[in-house]
């Protein structure tokens, strides 16, 4: 119980300043299950003390609240007419290092967007190429989807041909757009926004890739050795420890540098993003701030949206304005990529500027 409740000061404590807090909320949903268990063995031998776990839960809301989203399970719909559809995907570079000929993972990637029939969509660990005989992406989605508008980071570059980093494409246009880095040294990635208008009104689209452990084939052979409690796990222990100490630290510098500049924004927002953080970190309450998280909204469950590590891990968001109305939340199950993609539907109602 004292380690679920460390858990959940995790929204008012910086890494920055305690770092350790966020390996309690990466522990989170195994905690909240003890506390469940411990709750019904109470309550079967001895109820009196089902008051602490009932005390726990009230103590503990803010973070399960933001864990689980308690809606029952309902079937798609028809977007409404004149509605937004938005989609946050991690493509993974469209399996540009995960196999040897990466075509037809792309190939697929595009005909399940396609498919989605989107006004909106943001892609993280996006890649593109100039180069002969290479994947243009960037030119070939704007004019395979039919989304003509976009905007591209390109954080990285290799002799100015091959690109990496955040984009967002648009069917409605762009009147401004921009990038915003979010920390220093030569892995920093961008924020990335456009305003876009439709008819009378413009919102603010904001895309991010925050800071990830970084993890190589080493490390996931490392974690294994650990699981398997072999000698030299120790010694890998550390290794991935201190990596994750960097990111669980950076990804809160980088949380305060987006949430200032979500809070400057002159028209309504959408926030999407690979966080690579749990709905129980300080890195998503930053975020969120005053949003709406349209999994909680619409979604039910858990709502994983990465498929490696944990059954639990939701790491993929899209937060909107209050002053928006949601429609519909969604998550593709598709073992395309190592996230899964997220779509939400809002109307947008009259003109509104902050």
């Amino acid at each position: 119980m004292l380690f679920f409740l460390v858990a959940c000061l995790a929204p008012f404590v910086s890494p920055v300043q305690w770092w350790p807090i966020s390996f309690f909320t990466l522990l989170f949903p195994i905690l909240l299950l003890a506390l469940i268990l411990f709750f019904i063995c109470w309550l079967l031998f001895d109820y009196k003390y089902c008051l602490l776990s009932l005390l726990a839960v009230v103590i503990g809301w803010k973070s399960i609240s933001a864990f689980i989203a308690f809606n029952f399970p309902s079937a798609q719909q028809d977007a409404p007419p004149g509605s937004l559809s938005v989609m946050s995907y991690n493509v993974a570079q469209f399996g540009l290092y995960r196999e040897k000929d990466s075509k037809y993972t792309r190939q697929a990637m595009f005909a399940l967007i396609k498919k989605q029939e989107l006004d909106i969509v943001c892609f993280q660990d996006f890649y593109t190429s100039e180069k002969k005989n290479d994947f243009n992406n960037r030119e070939d989605i704007s004019h395979e989807l039919h989304l003509p508008y976009r905007y591209f980071s390109s954080d990285f570059n290799r002799a100015g041909m091959q690109h990496w980093g955040s984009i967002i494409y648009s069917r409605y246009p762009i009147i401004k757009s921009d990038k915003i880095k979010m920390s220093t040294g030569p892995r920093s990635e961008s924020l990335i926004y456009a305003d876009i208008v439709r008819d009378t009104d413009t919102i603010r689209i904001i895309n991010m890739h925050l800071a990830s452990y970084r993890f190589d084939q080493r490390d996931y052979h490392n974690i294994q050795k650990i699981k398997n409690q072999q000698d030299s796990g120790l010694v890998a222990t550390r290794n991935i420890i201190e990596k994750m100490k960097d990111a669980y630290v950076g990804r809160a510098r980088q949380a305060r540098v987006v949430s200032d500049f979500i809070k400057t924004s002159p028209y309504r927002t959408i926030v999407c993003g690979d966080f690579n953080d749990t709905p129980a970190s300080y890195t998503y309450f930053t975020i969120r701030g005053t949003l709406q998280d349209a999994f909680l909204q619409k979604g039910s469950g858990i709502g994983r949206t990465f498929a490696g590590l944990a059954p639990t891990l939701r790491i993929d968001y899209i937060f909107f304005d209050k002053s928006l109305t949601i429609n519909s939340y969604r998550k593709i199950n598709s073992d395309l990529s190592d996230h899964y993609p997220v779509i939400a539907n809002f109307s947008l109602h009259a003109t509104h500027a902050k």
